[in-house]
């Protein structure tokens, strides 16, 4: 199993959105990474709509991911294409990076695709449907880049939950100073791995400045996978991410992600 990284979203891009988003919901709120703001069409009523992306200049893309959605429908199925254009008109040009199915969804959850990598300016999101109408489409964030795999599991590795401080009402004895576990556990990861590679020492160069990390937690969360994709988790850095050099082309990397509820 390999330990994923999807960092990059469309914070950056320029997005057009087909029909009309519910008020309060603009398909902006895709932009910002959290899953728990939401773009968001209701009683669509159309067969099919669809969202542009625009890099601004070429991205390499091997990967779309799904945050936080659902979509119901009045048909079968929902089908989503997605498209790469090097013009950006999408009038017969362009190509098919993949073809997700089975994206029909009552409930909120997420939806994660890999391709062969492609590089583009422009990208469209075309959801579809074999049958009569789309009905609601809510998207919390889409992460639509290139993955990041490092090149072995951490040597330690730490996981544990985290509590809340809070005041418990002791009865007769009054008030004391206490802790309890959240209703959801909320996980904080502890890793380091070593002999890292040129390669990943690049990737993770990378991905430390696309999400702003600091002292304290980074600006923005991302998602990773311990397990090459099957399970999916979103975080963000807490502290500084040490990367250092031990030996010739080998370097230590220190991290801690913390579990965005």
């Amino acid at each position: 199993m390999s330990y994923t990284i999807y960092h990059q979203s469309l914070e950056s891009a320029t997005l057009t959105y087909s029909a009309g988003a519910d008020t309060n919901y603009p398909v902006t709120n895709l932009q910002d990474r959290y899953k728990n703001t939401f773009f968001k069409d209701t009683a669509i009523g159309l067969s099919e709509v669809n969202i542009k992306v625009d890099f601004g200049t070429a991205r390499s893309c091997d990967y779309i991911l799904f945050w936080n959605y659902l979509i119901t429908l009045l048909g079968d199925e929902v089908i989503a294409f997605i498209e790469y254009s090097s013009t950006g008109a999408f009038s017969g040009e362009q190509g098919i990076a993949t073809t997700t199915s089975n994206l029909y969804r009552l409930s909120l959850g997420n939806y994660l695709k890999t391709f062969a990598s492609k590089s583009y300016r422009y990208w469209r999101l075309r959801f579809c449907i074999s049958g009569v109408y789309i009905n609601n489409l809510q998207i919390g964030a889409i992460y639509l880049g290139r993955q990041i795999t490092l090149s072995h599991s951490p040597e330690i590795n730490d996981v544990y939950s985290a509590n809340y401080d809070v005041n418990i009402n002791q009865g007769v004895g009054g008030i004391r100073a206490g802790s309890i576990d959240n209703t959801t556990v909320r996980r904080i990861w502890q890793y380091q791995w070593k002999l890292l590679n040129t390669t990943d020492k690049t990737n993770l160069e990378l991905f430390r400045d696309s999400i702003y990390m600091n002292k304290g937690l980074s600006r923005y969360p991302f998602i990773w996978s311990p397990d090459s994709g099957a399970t999916l988790y979103s975080a963000r850095t807490n502290g500084e991410l040490s990367l250092k050099q031990t030996a010739f082309e080998a370097y230590e990397w220190s991290a801690v992600f913390e579990e965005e509820l």
